[in-house]
C-alpha cells in the first residue's frame, strides 16, 4: 500500500469511527429522552434499560453506517482541499479517480464488515433487545407474547411444520400440518388436531397420516391411516427451535441464509413472500451503498468552497436524508408491490451510483 493510500484512509477511517460513536450516542440519549416517562411509570430498572441499549447499539450502527462512510468521505476530501493538498496531489499527477479508488477501496471494507456484523450480531441483539423491551420494561406477560398463529417452519430431514396456533409456554400446537420432503418429492402428509412436547418427546392427538410412494409405478401411491394418539419419535425438533423460528421472523432478527430458508418454505406453501423477498435483496444492496456513496462524497468535496467542517456535515446530512427517503419509499413500494423486489432493493443504488459517476466526471482533474 502506498504512503498516500495509508494517509487517505487513516483519516478516513477515524473520521468513520467516531462519527459512528457520535451517532450512537445521539440516537441513545434522543431515544432515552423520549422514553424516560415510560421507564419510570413501569419501574424498569437501570440494569434493564442500559442492557436494552446496549442491544440496541447494532441496530444503530447498521442504520447510521452509510451517513457516518459519507461523512468521512466529505470530511478527508474536503480537509485535502482547504489546505490545498488536492492541488499539491492534481499537480504531482495523483487524479481525482485515484483518490475515489482509494477511498472506495475502504468503503468496500466497511461494506463487507457490515454485512458480516448484521448477518452475526445484529438478529441476535435484536431479539435480545425485543425481549428485553416486552418482558422486563413493558412489563408485558409471556403468555400474550408467547402464542403464535398461521406460523411456518422448516424442521430437520426435510420436514415442514404449519400450525393454526402455537403456544410457546406449553410447547403445544393446534390444526397441524406437517409435511415430510424427499429432494422435490413430498413423501408424507401428517395432520393432527393437537401436537404437545411431552417427557421430551412430541405427542399428537388426532393425527391423521398418508404415506406417498411413487405415483407412477406404485399399485397404491398412497396409504393413509389415522390414530387416536401418535407419538413422534423419529421427531428431532425442540420446542426451543419453533420458539426461535416464530420470534424472528422480521428482516433484523434473521440473517440472510434463515430468511431466504423462510421465504422458500412459504412460498413451496402458497404463501405471498414479496415483502420478505424485497428485504432478502436489501440485506445485500444496503451494505454496498457505503461503496457508491463514496463517489459523491469525494466529487462534492473536491470543491475548497465546500471544505468546511460545517459545510461537510450539512452536505452529509442532507444527501443521507434524500438516500433514506428513497430507500424506505422503495421497500415500502417493494411490500406492496408496486415495483419489483429487485428495484425496490437495488432502484436507490442505482441512482446515486449513476449520480456520483456524474459528478465526479464533472470536477476538474
Amino acid at each position: 500500500m502506498s504512503i498516500l493510500a495509508r494517509y487517505l484512509l487513516r483519516r478516513f477511517f477515524l473520521t468513520f469511527f467516531v462519527s459512528i460513536a457520535c451517532f450512537i450516542l445521539i440516537f441513545d440519549l434522543v431515544n432515552l429522552v423520549e422514553n424516560i416517562g415510560k421507564y419510570v411509570e413501569s419501574g424498569a430498572k437501570a440494569s434493564d434499560i442500559a442492557l436494552y441499549y446496549l442491544y440496541f447499539t447494532p441496530f444503530i450502527v447498521v442504520l447510521t453506517c452509510p451517513i457516518a462512510t459519507l461523512l468521512a468521505a466529505i470530511f478527508s476530501i474536503g480537509l485535502l482541499a482547504k489546505t490545498n493538498e488536492l492541488t499539491a496531489m492534481k499537480a504531482a499527477g495523483i487524479s481525482i479517480y485515484r483518490i475515489a479508488v482509494v477511498l472506495m477501496t475502504g468503503g468496500f471494507v466497511i461494506a463487507g464488515g457490515l454485512w458480516v456484523f448484521g448477518e452475526l450480531v445484529l438478529p441476535e441483539a435484536n431479539h435480545q433487545k425485543n425481549i428485553i423491551k416486552t418482558e422486563r420494561i413493558e412489563r408485558r406477560k409471556s403468555e400474550s407474547a408467547g402464542v403464535y398463529r398461521n406460523q411456518l417452519f422448516q424442521g430437520l430431514d426435510g420436514r415442514i411444520f404449519q400450525f393454526g396456533n402455537y403456544v410457546s409456554k406449553s410447547a403445544t400446537g393446534e390444526d397441524v400440518l406437517i409435511q415430510t420432503f424427499e429432494g422435490r418429492s413430498l413423501r408424507q402428509i401428517i395432520t393432527a388436531k393437537k401436537l404437545e412436547w411431552r417427557d421430551s418427546i412430541w405427542v399428537g392427538t388426532g393425527v391423521s397420516l398418508k404415506e406417498i410412494g411413487d405415483l407412477d409405478t406404485a399399485s397404491q401411491p398412497i396409504l393413509s391411516v389415522t390414530h387416536d394418539s401418535l407419538v413422534f419419535s423419529n421427531f428431532r425438533e425442540q420446542p426451543g427451535f419453533f420458539e426461535d423460528w416464530f420470534t424472528r421472523q422480521d428482516a433484523y432478527s434473521m440473517d440472510y441464509f434463515k430468511l431466504k430458508r423462510f421465504i422458500a418454505v412459504s412460498r413451496a406453501l402458497g404463501k405471498d413472500v414479496t415483502p420478505q423477498t424485497v428485504d432478502l435483496y436489501n440485506k445485500t444492496s444496503f451494505p454496498l451503498i457505503n461503496v457508491i456513496i463514496i463517489l459523491i462524497g469525494v466529487a462534492l468535496a473536491s470543491n475548497p468552497r465546500r471544505a468546511g467542517i460545517g459545510i461537510s456535515f450539512g452536505l452529509s446530512m442532507g444527501i443521507s436524508f434524500v438516500f433514506f427517503t428513497m430507500v424506505k419509499v422503495a421497500i415500502e413500494m417493494g411490500h406492496n408491490g408496486i415495483i419489483t423486489p429487485v428495484v425496490a432493493a437495488w432502484g436507490t443504488n442505482a441512482v446515486f451510483f449513476v449520480l456520483g459517476l456524474i459528478l465526479l466526471l464533472r470536477v476538474p482533474k
